[in-house]
Parts: C-alpha cells; structure tokens; sequence
C-alpha cells in the first residue's frame, strides 16, 4: 500500500509528519470508501442484468407460446376435419372422396405457408442433381447435376431447407 502511495500520490517512505500522516489517512478512507461503493454498484448491476435476463427469457418464452398456440388454434379446425375423414374410412368403412381430402390437405398447407413453410420445386420437374437440396429414392446414386425428375417436393422454413427433395432418375 506504501509503494501505491509514493507511486500515485507522492508520498515518500519514512517517517510522516502529523498533518501529512491525517492527509493520507483521509485520502486512504476515501478511496476505500469509494471502493466500498463501486462494489455495491457492481453488485447492484449484476443483480440487474440478472433480473433482465429472467425477464427476457421469461417473455420470449411466452411470445413462443402464444405464437405455436396461434398456429395450432389455425390448424385446428383442418386437422379436426382430416380426423373426421380418417375415421370414417377406417372404422365406419366410408369411402371419402379424394377431393375432401385435397382440400383439408390444402387448407393445412395454406396455414403452414402463412407461417413460412414452403415447397422447393414442384413433383415432376426435372431438375440438375444437387446433394444439399435432393436425395435419391431407392438407393439410386447420381452425379452432381446429372438430370433428375422431383417425385417428392422439398420443404424450406422461412429460406432454410428442412426436407431435401425426393428425387428419381425418371
């Protein structure tokens, strides 16, 4: 503490006079008591980042919430319906007109698009063969951009690829 004292503030070693000695007495309490107080800040601001982080994690957890509740409240009434028609083929033995179908199935669609599904390609496009976008049924290899028809449609969420194309040599 001597040498901070001689190196920042000018104090010699030895023996101090009195007044000098009451000076760096007081000059020392006041550093430690501003010291005192830049730790009971720190402290205060680490409890305040605390808190906001809490808070933050707390409300996009709810916004989470509130928007999949949303999308299952769209989707509800379709997926009820596709229910309905699973039902009564296969235990009351009803035939369901495909085109009921169709148009759940659409409907489903619709609402997943408005939420940033959408299809890459279209079923029997014939596109160049790229690893990062398609892959072969059956087992089948090819080369990279070798032509290659789409048999099944890729799926991206709002730009990036959840589902590569299922695609054939014909």
């Amino acid at each position: 503490m001597l040498k901070w004292l001689k190196e920042n503030l000018g104090f010699s070693f030895g023996p101090l006079p009195d007044e000098r000695r009451l000076a760096v007495d007081r000059k020392l309490q006041s550093i430690q008591l501003e010291m005192a107080e830049y730790k009971k800040q720190l402290a205060t601001l680490r409890d305040d980042l605390e808190r906001y982080q809490a808070n933050e994690s707390a409300r996009t957890e709810e916004a989470i919430h509130a928007r999949l509740e949303r999308l299952l409240t769209d989707l509800a009434a379709p997926v009820a319906h596709l229910l309905t028609q699973a039902h009564l083929l296969e235990v009351q033995g009803q035939s369901v007109p495909a085109r009921d179908v169709l148009i759940v199935a659409k409907s489903l669609i619709r609402k997943l698009a408005d939420e940033g599904l959408t299809a890459e390609g279209h079923v029997g496009e014939w596109v160049s063969f790229d690893p990062n976008h398609h892959e072969p049924l059956d087992g089948a290899t090819f080369a990279v951009g070798q032509p290659v028809v789409m048999r099944f449609v890729g799926l991206a969420y709002r730009g990036k690829l959840v589902r590569k194309a299922g695609v054939a040599q014909n």
